[in-house]
């Protein structure tokens, strides 16, 4: 059951990192278009302020629980070099302060897309964009978050490695 719980959680950090990846080039070729526009043809993108904003956030949201299973957060490792067993209980409290404040944030980007889901609430632009479906990528940001932080937390009881290794890089 632990084993199955890693390896979804392992599965789900896969996906986020493939979308937040697909979200950041989109939002560059925004960018890119919108320079075009404004530079040759001298006129803005309706969509692509607005869009762009939206992809970002969904990058940094999505990201977050890749980025925390690879090790590639910012730390501060001035208590973790206090010795190995001293290390290993700080990084406990940490981690299991890091899934309350994931809770608190998933509840939060829910509470938000809820309202915004049953409201019918869309973005005050020229695209009327319905406002749930970029909080819906909040939230799916913020559970992925959840779940890596728990896997994190679990993998640190059971003595595993809390970071899985690093993919081999070319070049």
């Amino acid at each position: 059951m632990v084993r199955a719980f890693l390896t979804f959680t392992d599965w789900t950090a896969r996906i986020a990192q493939t979308i937040a990846m697909v979200l950041l080039y989109c939002f560059c070729a925004m960018m890119l278009a919108e320079v075009f526009s404004r530079g040759f043809l001298s006129r803005s993108l309706a969509f692509s302020w607005e869009y762009s904003a939206f992809a970002m956030c969904g990058v940094f949201l999505l990201g977050l629980g890749p980025a925390l299973q690879h090790g590639t957060q910012v730390r501060v490792s001035l208590l973790l070099s206090r010795g190995p067993r001293f290390a290993r209980l700080v990084d406990i409290a940490a981690t299991l302060v890091g899934l309350v404040l994931a809770c608190l944030l998933l509840e939060a980007f829910w509470t938000v897309f809820h309202a915004s889901f049953t409201r019918g609430l869309r973005q005050s632009s020229f695209m009327n964009t319905p406002l749930a479906i970029p909080q819906a990528l909040a939230v799916a940001g913020a559970a992925e978050f959840v779940l890596a932080m728990a896997a994190r937390l679990l993998r640190l009881l059971l003595g595993l490695e809390p970071e899985l290794e690093r993919e081999a890089e070319d070049g």
